[in-house]
């Protein structure tokens, strides 16, 4: 804990003092860097490039790869900016909204809005803009790192959103939340356990894929909504853009379908900003791809 302290505190706040541009070249040259040295991150993301996108050729996963690879770094050197200087504050300059008046529409009806996101940019800057916005609330899992986790806590607190775990008494307040007329927030394209999935597909590959969407909607009758996050072009800021009201299916079946489409729309419009290097596909009876 001292340790982690001594070293992760410093390092978060040198980052915090950075600007946007800046922490964009540095994800640059790290990403390079992961791109040209042999690491698990690069083996998963070009795994999962080759499922996704079966039509492009090798050199063409390959660019795709180092941009992603980039991507992904920069994210991670953004955590100083997102996690200290970001939360709390009014929405700067470098930040746009598109879209977030079919969003209001839908949180006047009253009956609980469930906004969803993939792993996009950084979707930091989605939970501080919505947290600074409307009473919201967020499934949290806990990070392995204990100062980490209560950094993190302390910036999601700031930010204005609640945070409630990933058990059953955690979506038991997520229910009753929405039953209030408030809103949830869900990274819905991370791999649930099985008892918590259904098998659909996901760029066109068998995908274990969050039913708790679905069942949240399911009993409450919440509005539903995708959302993504967008890097703007050389890092100097964000595009926040909020989707059309989302149809649910009455199945589960189709509704953890229509999911993952509304998904792969917020992904293709910036696929490199995508969390390639997340081991997606397991799960899904074909673990043995990524050994």
């Amino acid at each position: 804990m001292l340790l982690s302290r001594v070293i992760i505190g410093p390092f978060l706040g040198f980052l915090s003092l950075l600007p946007l541009k800046a922490i964009r070249l540095l994800g640059i040259v790290l990403g390079q860097s992961l791109y040209f040295v042999p690491n698990r991150h690069k083996k998963v993301t070009l795994i999962n490039l080759r499922l996704a996108f079966p039509g492009l050729d090798d050199k063409e996963i390959l660019n795709l790869c180092k941009k992603s690879l980039i991507e992904t770094s920069t994210t991670l050197l953004e955590c100083g900016y997102v996690w200290k200087k970001l939360p709390g504050r009014s929405l700067p300059r470098s930040i746009s909204v598109e879209g977030f008046d079919s969003v209001l529409k839908s949180i006047e009806e009253g009956k609980g809005l469930i906004l969803f996101t993939p792993h996009q940019a950084n979707i930091e800057v989605l939970i501080n803009y919505l947290g600074q916005e409307m009473d919201c609330t967020v499934p949290y899992s806990k990070f392995k790192n204990n100062y980490l986790d209560q950094f993190v806590k302390k910036a999601r607190t700031k930010m204005g959103v609640n945070m409630v775990d990933t058990s059953m008494s955690g979506v038991k307040k997520l229910l009753n939340n929405l039953s209030n007329g408030e809103t949830v927030i869900i990274a819905s394209d991370q791999v649930p356990e099985l008892s918590g999935g259904e098998l659909s597909k996901f760029f066109g590959q068998d995908c274990l894929s969050m039913s708790l969407l679905w069942k949240l909607h399911h009993k409450t009758k919440a509005k539903v909504h995708s959302m993504v996050c967008i890097r703007c072009n050389k890092g100097n800021g964000f595009k926040i853009i909020f989707n059309p009201q989302v149809e649910m299916p009455p199945a589960i079946k189709g509704g953890v379908d229509t999911m993952n489409k509304e998904l792969e729309k917020c992904i293709m419009l910036a696929p490199e900003q995508y969390a390639w290097e997340y081991k997606k596909y397991r799960r899904a009876g074909n673990e043995s791809i990524y050994k």
